[in-house]
C-alpha cells in the first residue's frame, strides 16, 4: 500500500468514523429524545372529547385548561400530564408495584422488595374497590384522558420509554391510586424512629438511651396558640414517656446490650397591607427533575380551581377557587408503628394474639430483574401488617442477633382503604369554612396541617387525615403484637383533630411543628419539627402589623437560623492562640446568623455541628447514629422523621450541663467539660475547613459547600446523561431556616436533598395577582426549554404571576392549543 493510499484509506474511515457518530448522535437526540417533546399549539382531533377544549400556555407552558363539560375538563387534565410529565407517571406507578427492577436491573431489586413488602399497590387496589361513584366516575375521566394521549403518540411519549425501550402500558385508575400511595409512604416515616430506638436500646442502657430524646423547645411555637394567643399545656417530658416503653423492649427481646417539611401561613386581613388576607405556602420535598410538582389553572363548568397538581392524580392539592385558598404541610403525625409478634414454635405463619393463634396471609410475589435471574419475594401479612424483617437486618447492618430472630411487623394507617382524592376533589369546589372542613374530613394519608382564607377574611386551619387512638401502645418503640391493649382502637374522630379558626392574633403558622399542647385528650406523637422554622416566621410575622406580597416572598426565602443564633453564644466564649481559630471566634462574633451562600460564619458553624454531634453522640450510640442524625433507611424514600432533633438534644445538653456522660471520648476513656469539648471541636473545624477548602476566607463562602442539583434517573446514563440533569448551584439556608434547603448531616456536606419545589404567594381574592414557582419546569423532556426554565427564577427568589380571570390569562398566553373532538 502507498502512502498515499493510506493517507486516502485513513481519510476514509475517519469520515466514516465521524458520520457514524454523528448518526448515533442524530438518532440518540432526534429520533429517541425530540420527537416526544409535545405539540403546544394547534389543532388535534382528540376522539374521547364531547366538545372543544382549549388549553391556553404562559411562556412557562402553564396549562390553562378551559372546558364545557366537567367530563372533557378531566379528561384534558389526563391528557395534558401525560404530555409532559408521563415518565414520571410512569416512575410512581412502577414504584408502586414494585417493578422498576424491570428496567433498571439489580440496583432496583432492593426498592422493589420494599415496596412489595410495604404493600403499596395492595393498598392502592383497597382504595380503589372503596371508591365512590363521583370520585371513580372522576378518575375515570382523568384515565381515560392519560389513554388518548397515550394512544395517539406512539413511540412520541417521552426520551425516557425510548431510550430505556420501555413498553407504554395503558394508564388505569389504580395507577392513579398507587401515585397517591407513593406520595403518602414519601411523608411518613415513624416506623425508621422506632426502628433507630429498638437499635439505640440495644446499645445503650434504657436511661442514656431516652435521655437522647429532645423535649420540644419551650419557647418554639404550636400551631393552636395561633402566634400570641392563649398559651397551651406544654410537652411532658418526652424521655420520661420513652422510660417505660424501653423497659418493655427489654421484656420482650431478652435484655440490652452495652433518623420530607413544609411551611404555610395565613394572616388576616388586619396584618395585610391590601386588607386581604394574605396565604402563603412551600412544601419542601425531595430535588429531582422533573420537578415533583405541576402546576395548572382548571376551568368546567363545576369546577374552577388554580394551583399545584401532582402528575398522575387529578385535582389541585395546593392552590385555590373562586372562593377560598388553602396551603398544606406535613402534619408529622404517628401513623406508623412496629410490632414484635410472638411465632408458634411448630406451626409456620402463626402468630399470638391474646389467647388465639392466627394464621398469617402468605403470598409469593415474583419481581422481574432486567439481565438478571427473577426474584421471588415471600411476603407475610399479619393483622398488623406485613413482617419487615429483611430490612430491619440491612438498616442494622446485618449485625444485630436480636433482630434477625425477632419477627417485626409494620403497621400503616395507608393500609386500610382511603379517601384522599375524594377530599382533594371535594376542595376543590368548596365555598366556606364549612365546607372545607367537610371536605377535609375524608382526608385519610397522609395527615396534613392545612391552612385556609377566604374572600370574606375569614383564616384557619385545620389538621385533617386519619390518626390513631392509642391506649398502652404510644407508638414510640416497638409494640407487643401479641398484646390486645397494643392495637390501634380506631381513628380520632375528624371533627376532633386541632383546628383554629379567626385567632385573635391573626396570625397562623405551621412548619412541621408541635401542633397541641399536652391538654388536648388524645396522643399524636413527639416527632414533630423542633419549631425552628416556625419560630423564625413567627419572629419575622411580630416585627410589623402589616405586610405586603413582597414581605411573603421575603419571608419564603429567609435564611436566617435561630439554631444558629442559640448556638453561637457558646462558641463566641471560647479563647485561642491559633491564629485561624481566632478568626473563626471573630467570623461568629459578627455573623448575622443568616446561612446565605456567600457567608463563611455559615461554613463555620455547619462544620462545627456536626463535629459536635460526632464528638458528643457518634462513639456512644453505635450502629444507631445515622439513623439518629435523621438518615433514611428505605430505598427510594429520603424522609426520616429524627431530622433535626439530634441538633436540639445536642443545644439542650449544652445548655443544661457543664460536664456530662456525653462530652466524654470513649475511645481514649476521657471525660471532657463543656468548653473542652467546644474548643477541641473548634480546632477540627479549621483543620478540615483549611484542608478541604484553602487558607483564603474568600472560598469559605456557604454555596461553596452547600449546593443543590437536580438529577433525574438517567443523568448517570453515558452520552446522554448530560441532557437530563442540571450543575449543581451554590445556595443558602439549611434545615433550620424557612428557606428549607436539608443536605445530610455530613463532612465535607453533601448535595442538597430537600426543597421547596413549589413556592405560593397568594392575596386573597385578589387572584390575577396570585404567584408561584416550581424548582424546575412544567415540561418533563429534556430536550423542551420548558424542561428547567424556572430553576434559576427559584434559585434567585422570583416568582410568575399565575393568572385567573379570563382577560389576564389571554395577556399572559403564549401557546394556544385546541383539542377538537372526532366528528
Amino acid at each position: 500500500m502507498t502512502f498515499s493510499t493510506l493517507i486516502v484509506t485513513t481519510l476514509v474511515l475517519l469520515f466514516l468514523l465521524v458520520m457514524g457518530a454523528g448518526a448515533l448522535f442524530l438518532y440518540l437526540y432526534w429520533w429517541r429524545m425530540q420527537r416526544p417533546v409535545p405539540k403546544l399549539e394547534g389543532v388535534i382531533t382528540a376522539a374521547l372529547l364531547d366538545q372543544s377544549v382549549e388549553v391556553l400556555r404562559d411562556k412557562h407552558g402553564i396549562p390553562h385548561i378551559l372546558a364545557q363539560t366537567e367530563a372533557d375538563l378531566f379528561r384534558s387534565l389526563g391528557w395534558t400530564h401525560a404530555q409532559d410529565r408521563f415518565w414520571q407517571m410512569e416512575q410512581a406507578r412502577r414504584t408502586a408495584q414494585g417493578r422498576l427492577a424491570e428496567i433498571f436491573g439489580e440496583p432496583a431489586l432492593d426498592a422493589d422488595r420494599f415496596c412489595r413488602i410495604i404493600g403499596l399497590q395492595r393498598a392502592a387496589e383497597a382504595d380503589e374497590a372503596a371508591l365512590d361513584e363521583a370520585t371513580r366516575q372522576r378518575l375515570a375521566w382523568y384515565t381515560a384522558g392519560v389513554n388518548a394521549y397515550l394512544e395517539q403518540h406512539p413511540g412520541r411519549v417521552s426520551a425516557e420509554h425510548n431510550l430505556l425501550r420501555v413498553p407504554v402500558e395503558p394508564w388505569r385508575v389504580v395507577d392513579t391510586l398507587g401515585a397517591a400511595k407513593v406520595l403518602a409512604w414519601s411523608m411518613s416515616g415513624n416506623w425508621q424512629s422506632e426502628l433507630t430506638r429498638l437499635l439505640l436500646n440495644q446499645h445503650l442502657d434504657v436511661y442514656t438511651a431516652a435521655d437522647l430524646e429532645p423535649d420540644y423547645p419551650a419557647d418554639a411555637p404550636l400551631i393552636l396558640e395561633g402566634v400570641g394567643g392563649a398559651e397551651q399545656v406544654r410537652l411532658q417530658s418526652v424521655a420520661g414517656l420513652l422510660l417505660t416503653q424501653y423497659e418493655q423492649i427489654r421484656q420482650w427481646l431478652g435484655g440490652e446490650s452495652v433518623g420530607q417539611g413544609s411551611n404555610s401561613w395565613v394572616l388576616a386581613p388586619k396584618h395585610s397591607l391590601n386588607r386581604r388576607p394574605l396565604l402563603c405556602a412551600d412544601p419542601h420535598l425531595t430535588v429531582q427533575l422533573p420537578a415533583m410538582v405541576y402546576e395548572v389553572h382548571l376551568t368546567g363548568p363545576e369546577t374552577e380551581v388554580s394551583g399545584m397538581t401532582f402528575p398522575g392524580m387529578p385535582g389541585v392539592f395546593m392552590g385555590h377557587n373562586a372562593h377560598l385558598a388553602w396551603g398544606l404541610t406535613n402534619a408529622q403525625v404517628d401513623t406508623q408503628d412496629l410490632f414484635i409478634e410472638r411465632l408458634h414454635a411448630d406451626q409456620p405463619f402463626y402468630f399470638a394474639y391474646g389467647a388465639e393463634w392466627e394464621l398469617a396471609q402468605v403470598i409469593d410475589e415474583t419481581i422481574t430483574v432486567r439481565r438478571a435471574a427473577p426474584h421471588t419475594e415471600r411476603i407475610v401479612i399479619t393483622r398488623h401488617g406485613p413482617l419487615i424483617n429483611g430490612f430491619v437486618r440491612r438498616a442494622a447492618g446485618g449485625a444485630n442477633a436480636a433482630l434477625e430472630s425477632t419477627p417485626l411487623t409494620l403497621c400503616w394507617t395507608g393500609h386500610t382503604p382511603g379517601t384522599v382524592l375524594t377530599s382533594v376533589l371535594k376542595l376543590n369546589q368548596c365555598q366556606n369554612w364549612e365546607e372545607f372542613t367537610d371536605a377535609l374530613a375524608l382526608w385519610t394519608s397522609p395527615p396534613q396541617n392545612v391552612t385556609y382564607a377566604d374572600v370574606r377574611g375569614n383564616i384557619g386551619y385545620v389538621m385533617a387525615g386519619r390518626m390513631p387512638q392509642r391506649m398502652a401502645n404510644l407508638g414510640l418503640t416497638v409494640a407487643a403484637g401479641w398484646e390486645p391493649a397494643m392495637t390501634w382502637q380506631g381513628w380520632i374522630p375528624p371533627a376532633e383533630l386541632p383546628r383554629l379558626y379567626n385567632p385573635e392574633s391573626g396570625i397562623i403558622v405551621t412548619a412541621n411543628n408541635k401542633p397541641v399542647g399536652d391538654d388536648y385528650p388524645y396522643f399524636l406523637g413527639v416527632e414533630f419539627d423542633p419549631g425552628w422554622r416556625a419560630a423564625r416566621i413567627e419572629q419575622v410575622l411580630r416585627e410589623k402589623e402589616r405586610f405586603t406580597v413582597r414581605d411573603m416572598e421575603e419571608l419564603q426565602q429567609d435564611n436566617g437560623s435561630l439554631l444558629a443564633k442559640a448556638f453561637i453564644p457558646w462558641f463566641t466564649l471560647l479563647y485561642s492562640d491559633d491564629p485561624w481559630e481566632k478568626v473563626a471566634i471573630q467570623t461568629l462574633r459578627k455573623w448575622n446568623w443568616r446561612m446565605d451562600s456567600d457567608s463563611p460564619a455559615a461554613l463555620i458553624f455547619h462544620f462545627l455541628l456536626v463535629n459536635l454531634l460526632d464528638m458528643t453522640f457518634g462513639d456512644k450510640v453505635g450502629a444507631a447514629y445515622e439513623s439518629y442524625l435523621g438518615k433514611s433507611n428505605a430505598p427510594l424514600f429520603p424522609h426520616h422523621p429524627l431530622r433535626v432533633r439530634a441538633e436540639t438534644r445536642l443545644l439542650q445538653i449544652i445548655n443544661e450541663f457543664d460536664s456530662s456522660f456525653w462530652y466524654a471520648e470513649v475511645a481514649q476513656g476521657r471525660q471532657r467539660n463543656r468548653l473542652e469539648l467546644l474548643q477541641e471541636a473548634l480546632t477540627r473545624t479549621m483543620k478540615m475547613i483549611r484542608r478541604v477548602y484553602g487558607d483564603s476566607m474568600l472560598r469559605w463562602a456557604w454555596g461553596k459547600a452547600h449546593q443543590v442539583r437536580f438529577t433525574h434517573p438517567l443523568g448517570a446514563a453515558r452520552l446522554v446523561g448530560g441532557f437530563f440533569n442540571r450543575s449543581p448551584l451554590p445556595i443558602g439556608g439549611d434545615a433550620t431556616t424557612p428557606n428549607q434547603t436539608r443536605a445530610a448531616l455530613s463532612l465535607p456536606p453533601g448535595l442538597v436533598q430537600t426543597i421547596p419545589v413549589y413556592r405560593q404567594v397568594l392575596e386573597v381574592g385578589a387572584w390575577d395577582r396570585a404567584q408561584s414557582v416550581i424548582a424546575g419546569g412544567q415540561s418533563g423532556h429534556p430536550l423542551s426549554r420548558l424542561y428547567d426554565d424556572q430553576v434559576m427564577m427559584w434559585r434567585e427568589g422570583v416568582y410568575h404571576l399565575m393568572p385567573w380571570s379570563r382577560p389576564a390569562v389571554e395577556k399572559a398566553m403564549v401557546y394556544r392549543l385546541l383539542l377538537e373532538p372526532r366528528a
